[in-house]
């Protein structure tokens, strides 16, 4: 059916509204979407204090060139006993010689070092002391025993020969604990009197120990 010109005209206009229409429409809904907001910028973690980094690198290298404390070992301890003399075993005894170098390290050092000193030194040889007497008191203490034994075996065996073996054996042996005791007893008398003689000398630098004490031959007393 053929559109007059009067109703093409009609037609047209009622498209143009709805499209007018349906552009504000859009544009509305488009209005009424949220803005995008860019995401928030990440809190700083630090506590406000913190070092500049030269202060950082520095304490760093220090940290890192910071030596372990040192470890005390025997060395350490038998040089600390070295410090002063020792004693002379093969000559004239040398007590002045300690008592002198005692007096001289007390006089640039305090009391506790001095004292550690000399206990160091004291030690050393009150374990040789110490050693030597055991060595004395069980050498002699196997010694009557075996003598004991030997005599009840040649009472009991009859055996001529045997026994006289035995006693060849024994005075061997007798002779070689006899070395080992007299040697044993010049060490404990030359600590023994060097001691005594240390211990007196020091009182004149007003130096007096309670440990400092000296074992008698019996392995047991102490003066």
């Amino acid at each position: 059916m053929p559109i007059s010109p009067s109703e093409f005209v009609g037609l047209q206009r009622s498209l143009l509204r709805q499209a007018f229409v349906l552009t504000l429409l859009i544009s509305a809904c488009v209005a009424q979407q949220p803005t995008p907001v860019a995401p928030p910028a990440p809190e700083p973690t630090g506590t406000g204090a913190e070092q500049p980094l030269g202060t950082v690198v520095r304490t760093s290298k220090q940290q890192a060139g910071s030596k372990a404390k040192k470890v005390i070992t025997e060395d350490d301890m038998d040089a600390v006993a070295n410090i002063l003399p020792k004693i002379r075993m093969d000559d004239a005894e040398n007590s002045d010689e300690i008592i002198t170098a005692i007096g001289r390290y007390k006089a640039s050092h305090t009391p506790e070092e001095t004292e550690e000193v000399v206990q160091a030194w004291y030690e050393r040889y009150d374990e040789d002391l110490a050693a030597a007497i055991r060595q004395n008191v069980t050498v002699t203490t196997l010694r009557e025993e075996n003598f004991s034994n030997e005599n009840e075996m040649c009472r009991e065996g009859g055996d001529y020969q045997a026994c006289e073996k035995r006693r060849r054996a024994e005075y061997v042996g007798v002779r070689h604990d006899q070395t080992t005791i007299r040697n044993n007893v010049i060490m404990e008398m030359r600590i023994q009197h060097v001691f005594m003689k240390v211990r007196s000398g020091i009182i004149r630098y007003n130096l007096r120990y309670e440990w400092f004490k000296i074992r008698t031959a019996n392995g047991i007393d102490t003066f």
